[in-house]
């Protein structure tokens, strides 16, 4: 049964907050010009155009909180796969699972990584959906700048943006000859290689490029104890291309390809989580080493292409989108991460997609804006997964055979109004209706010792359909030149959906979400100094949560938990204080909690674990009690009861995050120039499960880099990443055999040769 739907209101942290820090930046703003000019008399800060209502547009102009990340940002900061994203955008979290990368923004986000899941945040490429979450981790390459939207974006994108999105935009040819490269060595015996040529065919018609990334990492983060072999090794090559022609002066046509291929075991080589025990009484291991019985690892073959076609008819721009894409994986990794067999999981996943959008967008500067289109996606997720180990023959099963299938036919249109009150006011309206139709078809199928097939389980429920509407209203009031203020109320959802991972489980029900933001968006100084303040608040309903500790072992539990509310300040800035330097930063204060989730009744109870040996509460109802453990010590492993976890917070939403950067850069001689950058990221930690048992504590990191260019074409660059090494987990896997981990990147370093042409 559907939980109750939220009334409308607006929490007074929101609108304080934002105003609190917005009001000595308003009195600033207003300062006399002249004054202003004389205290910081340097070149101003770069114009950021880009499309987050899917029309070009200067960043601050956009009643919505964005975050666009440019190339040259990129490279300073040493960010080169999406991966690494959250440390120069606090409100964004990251998690891998296998081959998928699970992004959070504003604590917004799915733990869920199986196929066919799509994420809580939607992903894009040069406007192209990717719904498949092992398409997530891209390697940076011909990127022009990256944009991250904040809050719900169910009107003009629509599809699972309940959170936000994150979109990456590629370069395209221009009129001239390029060539960029790169070609590094960095520890780890690490070898990486980029390399982007483009060119012009026809003079102002016809273009090409071409972008080539490598990536070999031979020697691991660490070693597997029980094998005495290098886990954590990664080998990645990829290709990108573009052909952009403009028969007229009215056409823009443009085909672009991708395909790349990944073998690694980064995010799947568990280890036993330290402080804790597993099955079997074996205990936890330090740093990046794992006990596991065998050494897992990840196969992933993705490529797609698509046809965007821009035709300006005067009144309007027309511009449709067509895209294909396929991925495929196949991975091989120990749940239980000890040296017993235990959970042993080998599957074979694909998915499918095809997509076609169609948008009419006015042209002009009128007083009335306005866009209107329509969308479909046509998509197959398949899973072919086999369970082994000792866990099962336990009770007679040699093997646990998992066969599914997803089809997804998902309808949306969708419009969206700009009306200038006046010259200082402007009122945005969307609205979109999207039907979903989903068919499955999984089974599961037990395999006795003796090679028995047991009757196959399968799913109740073959057909789902889901039919919703989503909403904008944004409200822009400018209150000089450079200041504005704007607020907004957003409706989103994210698609129910099943589990191809546990096909026997009833389907998950829609997550929807209303949020009400108030911001503030300045440039001061002569575009010396932009700062950017939100305060939002989210009220969402039927969270879906996945639980991995449940009674069947190596299964996959989506619940929904009922209600989530979310209370969030974040602020960025971006300041060019004198010549050739430049900074950069932004914090986030978030709390973000489980308003209702178990408890006298709820339609679902909360999973909840407890190290054995161990008994549930007899009430049922009520967080971790230290007596219900069992005496002596603790024997390996979980047991999982269900109760109420009401209050507590969600996963992966730290308190607080925040991120501080600076470059400078100094001429050498006629030609050449020397950049210094510096990159601080802190984490206030979070936890991994709604029950908040196991949490990764406050953490920091540090980038740094020096390049040197004696003259425009020819560069070289010492760089680290993680300089002091810090230790940090990007999940915490935990299942009915104990706790497992996998940790982020431990401190690397290298150099680079780069030359441009």
């Amino acid at each position: 049964m559907r939980s109750s739907r939220s009334r409308v209101r607006v929490h007074a942290l929101a609108g304080a907050g934002v105003l609190a820090v917005a009001m000595p930046t308003l009195a600033w703003a207003q300062q006399d010009p002249a004054s202003q000019t004389s205290s910081l008399d340097t070149e101003g800060l770069e114009a950021i155009v880009v499309t987050a209502q899917r029309r070009q547009e200067d960043v601050q102009d956009v009643p919505i909180a964005v975050s666009a990340v440019s190339a040259a940002t990129l490279d300073e900061a040493g960010i080169d796969v999406s991966r690494d994203l959250p440390q120069v955008i606090p409100s964004v979290q990251f998690s891998r699972s296998g081959a998928s990368g699970l992004f959070f923004v504003r604590g917004v986000g799915t733990t869920n990584a199986a196929v066919g899941e799509e994420g809580a945040n939607a992903f894009y490429v040069d406007g192209v959906y990717l719904g498949d979450l092992a398409q997530t981790i891209n390697n940076f390459n011909n990127v022009e700048r990256i944009e991250v939207l904040k809050g719900p974006q169910g009107t003009l994108f629509g599809r699972n943006a309940t959170g936000g999105l994150i979109h990456v935009i590629t370069r395209d040819p221009g009129d001239e000859v390029e060539m960029h490269g790169q070609f590094g060595y960095a520890n780890y015996q690490t070898v990486d290689a980029k390399l982007y040529l483009a060119t012009p065919l026809v003079e102002d018609k016809l273009g090409v490029d071409l972008a080539v990334t490598y990536r070999n990492q031979d020697k691991g983060w660490g070693r597997n104890l029980t094998l005495n072999r290098e886990i954590h090794t990664e080998n990645y090559w990829g290709a990108r291309s573009k052909l952009v022609a403009k028969p007229t002066d009215t056409i823009k046509l443009t085909l672009a390809g991708d395909y790349y291929k990944n073998r690694d075991n980064l995010g799947v080589a568990w280890k036993i989580k330290p402080g804790t025990v597993g099955t079997g009484g074996f205990p936890g291991v330090e740093g990046q080493d794992s006990t596991s019985d065998q050494i897992p690892v990840t196969r992933q073959k993705v490529y797609g292409t698509s046809l965007t076609g821009e035709f300006d008819l005067g009144f309007a721009t027309l511009t449709n989108v067509a895209a294909y894409r396929k991925a495929r994986n196949a991975s091989d990794f120990d749940v239980d991460g000890g040296p017993r067999n235990l959970i042993r999981i080998t599957f074979v996943s694909t998915s499918r997609t095809i997509q076609e959008e169609l948008r009419l967008s006015s042209n002009g500067t009128g007083a009335l804006q306005w866009q209107a289109g329509f969308f479909y996606l046509n998509s197959k997720a398949s899973n072919d997964s086999d369970f082994t180990g000792l866990a099962f023959s336990g009770s007679g099963v040699a093997r646990q055979e998992i066969r599914a299938d997803l089809k997804t036919n998902s309808y949306a249109g969708f419009g969206e109004l700009t009306w200038k009150v006046t010259d200082t006011t402007q009122l945005t309206g969307g609205l979109r209706y999207t039907a979903d139709r989903r068919e499955f078809d999984g089974t599961s199928t037990n395999v006795l010792l003796n090679g028995t097939r047991l009757p196959p389980a399968t799913q109740p429920i073959p057909r789902l359909k889901y039919n919703e509407w989503t909403y904008r209203v944004a409200l822009r009031q400018d209150l000089t030149d450079g200041v504005n203020l704007y607020a907004s109320v957003n409706r989103g959802f994210k698609a129910g959906s099943y589990s191809l991972q546990s096909p026997a489980n009833a389907p998950f029900l829609p997550q929807t979400i209303m949020a009400y933001e108030l911001g503030l968006k300045s440039e001061l100084f002569n575009r010396k100094l932009r700062v950017n303040l939100a305060g939002f608040h989210y009220d969402i309903d039927d969270f879906q949560v996945r639980s991995a500790a449940v009674a069947t072992p190596g299964a996959n539990l989506i619940l929904n938990a009922a209600t989530v509310k979310v209370d969030g300040v974040e602020m960025e800035f971006e300041a060019a204080p004198a010549d050739g330097l430049r900074l950069f930063g932004g914090a986030t204060y978030l709390k973000s909690r489980f308003s209702k989730f178990g408890g006298p009744g709820a339609d679902f109870q909360a999973p909840i674990v407890y190290p054995n040996p161990a008994s549930c509460p007899a009430a049922r109802f009520g967080t971790e009690d230290p007596g219900l453990l069992g005496p002596g010590p603790r024997t390996g492993g979980f047991l999982t009861c269900f109760g109420d976890v009401s209050g507590n917070r969600t996963p992966n939403s730290p308190k607080f995050a925040a991120s501080l950067g600076a470059s400078y850069t100094m001429p050498v001689g006629d030609t050449g120039k020397l950049q210094v950058t510096g990159l601080y990221s802190y984490n206030d930690g979070y936890y991994f499960e709604p029950d908040n048992v196991h949490r990764q504590g406050s953490y920091s990191l540090v980038n740094g880099s020096i390049e040197y260019r004696p003259t425009q074409t020819f560069g070289i660059a010492l760089w680290g990443k993680n300089l002091f090494d810090k230790e940090y987990a990007i999940q915490d896997l935990t299942t009915a055999t104990g706790v497992t981990e996998a940790l982020g990147t431990p401190r690397t370093y290298g150099v680079d040769l780069k030359f441009d042409f």
